[in-house]
């Protein structure tokens, strides 16, 4: 063998050292990462806070609100450098300390993670934190068809992407589906939806959550759906930090 050969082969063994060096940091930083968040965040199931009921509606419309308040511990990405993960065409996130749920009457309704940070819905008691709420809309429903479409809404997201996204399937995304199944005027697209939903979980009809028709003055009165969404997203974009991915985590 040739000392050029000999100190190819060289070159060689020391890439690969480098190589499986990196992945094991890397997977290092993935295990650090999903325990720093399962004991910073409680990860997993919470306790159902609406009281038990039938789903229908109310007689008054109630303020629908998006809402954010501060999430201790979420700081773990940026700590762990999983950030670097994120597509180098991305120049910023969400910040993921920063977290955002629809909320309506004393309740709020969230996306949240599983052990292995999958979503999952959630709810609380909207004192349970001190919120930053913005007004987006209205809605009919009751506490229970609301905590049902909340269900319905994390069902539809994980039948196409189940697990945990900081871009593309986060709080964010679950706050715009929720709000644009909820609002005046969308009472039969919401009530064929939810049929769907429950068939295909067993857990019965839903034929009585939505008016045949609306009030003509609700019609005229209220925003159309599609716009409500376009404003929330914009109110949640104008109004959640960003963190740059080329500064904070090098």
């Amino acid at each position: 063998m040739s000392s050029s050969d000999g100190e190819s082969h060289s070159k060689t063994r020391m890439f690969k050292s480098l190589f499986k060096k990196g992945l094991r940091k890397g997977k290092d930083e993935l295990t650090k990462g999903k325990r720093h968040v399962e004991h910073a965040l409680g990860l997993g199931p919470q306790p159902n806070v609406v009281p038990p009921g039938e789903p229908g509606m109310v007689a008054e419309s109630r303020t629908v609100y998006i809402g954010w308040h501060p999430v201790p511990g979420g700081g773990w990405l940026a700590e762990t450098g999983l950030g670097r993960l994120i597509s180098e065409k991305i120049n910023n996130y969400p910040d993921p300390t920063q977290h955002w749920a629809i909320v309506v009457g004393d309740y709020c309704h969230q996306l949240w993670m599983d052990e292995n940070l999958d979503i999952i819905y959630t709810n609380d008691m909207r004192a349970q934190h001190e919120w930053t709420t913005y007004d987006v809309g209205k809605t009919k429903y009751n506490d229970e068809a609301l905590r049902q479409a909340g269900e319905m809404v994390i069902y539809n997201m994980r039948e196409k992407q189940k697990g945990y996204n900081l871009i593309t399937n986060n709080c964010q995304n679950f706050a715009l589906n929720m709000l644009d199944a909820i609002q005046i005027g969308k009472q039969r697209e919401f009530g064929t939806t939810m049929a769907i939903f429950q068939k295909a979980t067993g857990k019965g009809s839903v034929s009585d959550l939505f008016l045949a028709e609306l009030p003509e003055e609700e019609e005229q009165d209220e925003t159309p759906p599609d716009q409500v969404v376009q404003h929330a997203s914009k109110v949640m974009d104008e109004n959640t930090t960003k963190l740059d991915t080329h500064r904070s985590l090098k």
